[in-house]
């Protein structure tokens, strides 16, 4: 298996693990009262909006060659970071209501 192809499969699994935490933030914001609920349900549709754009990425891994692929990761990795900063904020946000 190539360099790339390692990279993509552990990346999914990574995104798969988000999206299990925003399942679950997702069922935690239905239990809030309406005002935080509101305010709850932007954020995680943001980081939505953020694991969308991860995964647009990944496909753009597949899209392209081998030998090209890493000038993408740069930004693949920023939007990572950016997801992982996003999605501890909103769960540190839930532990503090």
């Amino acid at each position: 298996m190539s360099a790339k192809e390692d990279y993509r499969k552990e990346m999914e699994i990574e995104i798969e693990l988000v999206q299990v935490k925003l399942t679950m933030l997702k069922a935690l914001t239905m239990s809030l009262m309406i005002e935080f609920r509101n305010e709850n349900t932007r954020k995680i549709d943001a980081l939505a909006c953020k694991v969308h754009e991860m995964r647009a990425q990944l496909r753009e891994v597949d899209r392209i060659h081998e030998s090209a692929w890493l000038r993408l990761r740069g930004g693949i990795e920023e939007t990572w970071a950016a997801l992982q900063i996003s999605l501890n904020d909103a769960v540190m946000g839930f532990k503090s209501q």
